[in-house]
């Protein structure tokens, strides 16, 4: 177990806490009783105590309370979907844990794709929440809108069969190959989708094919990955996980735990700055369009923000102390 302190992030952006955090909590505790997700009352405690909802408010701070509930029950359902899915077997379990991921992503893209309704009684918890969540949010995008969010799920999904395939193999990927697909398997990516319909941006289509605004958007995904990773990979290390940029560094690099942290802070920092060069030189589409595009880069910029407030100031899922930036 690694015990020094994490040197602190560079991420000079805004942290804002949205007003409606707690009225929202309380509506996600009802919604995730009510679609039987989690039924141990002891478990749901545990879930509870990480604070799934300040992540979400600390992310969309100018979302109103509809939209946040939303957002959170969303956020609820991904970490115990990802603690259901992240059990470290070997041989048949694994091919099952894949068989079983694959037929419920069938499912869920099935259900979006084609507006599906499914009671909890037909379909289960994981589905009626999904349809349930499917049915209120698509009221908040455009057609467009909702293209790019499944697109983006399913390409965290893919993602996340690429991960179920590492560890069936028992082998690290490299380093490479894990910065390539990390953002993808963490959900990162299609957060900033879920950022355009929950706090209310209408940009079109075409916006998001620009080669500068697809660069920022990859940035501030990565950003929040490698954050995220060095909040969790001691806990990750003390379960023989290390799947995480940290631990693929020292493997890659030969080099010291410190070391390997120092360098997996400049990736992230590096990042960061990138960020905020490319902000500065956003592209043209109209008067009224570039001012939703900077709201949004900004609001993407908050996102990046609100991760490490909540990793931080928040949950009890990470053990870790940091070092004043």
């Amino acid at each position: 177990m690694y015990t020094h302190q994490l040197p602190g992030l560079y991420c000079p952006f805004p942290a804002i806490l949205n007003q409606y955090v707690i009225k929202a909590d309380r509506h996600t505790t009802l919604w995730v009783k009510r679609h039987q997700l989690v039924t141990n009352e002891a478990t749901w405690s545990y879930y509870h105590k990480q604070r799934f909802t300040w992540m979400v408010a600390r992310m969309f701070p100018t979302a109103d309370l509809n939209a946040l509930s939303i957002a959170a029950d969303l956020n609820t359902l991904l970490f115990v979907l990802d603690d259901q899915f992240d059990e470290h077997g070997e041989g048949t379990a694994l091919i099952k844990q894949r068989i079983q991921f694959e037929q419920m992503v069938h499912s869920l893209i099935g259900i979006m794709k084609h507006n599906r309704q499914v009671s909890l009684e037909r379909g289960g918890p994981v589905l009626s929440a999904v349809s349930d969540f499917w049915k209120r949010i698509r009221k908040l995008g455009n057609l467009g809108w909702q293209v790019r969010f499944i697109e983006s799920l399913q390409q965290a999904f893919a993602a996340n069969l690429w991960r179920i395939e590492q560890v069936s193999r028992g082998q690290l990927p490299t380093l490479e190959a894990y910065m390539k697909w990390r953002p993808f398997f963490s959900g990162a990516n299609f957060f900033a989708h879920l950022l355009e319909a929950i706090e209310g941006f209408s940009l079109p289509d075409y916006v998001f094919l620009d080669g500068t605004v697809k660069k920022l958007i990859g940035l501030c995904s990565n950003t929040i990955c490698w954050a995220n990773d060095l909040f969790s990979f001691n806990k990750e290390l003390e379960q023989g996980d290390e799947m995480n940029i940290v631990m693929l560094i020292r493997n890659t690099e030969g080099c010291t735990m410190g070391e390997a942290i120092a360098a997996a802070v400049m990736i992230h920092d590096e990042q960061v700055r990138q960020f905020e060069h490319l902000s500065a030189q956003l592209p043209s589409f109209g008067a009224a369009t570039d001012e939703q595009l900077a709201r949004y880069v900004r609001a993407l910029s908050v996102m990046m923000k609100g991760n490490i407030e909540w990793s931080v100031k928040d949950t009890t899922r990470y053990r870790f102390t940091m070092q004043a930036v």
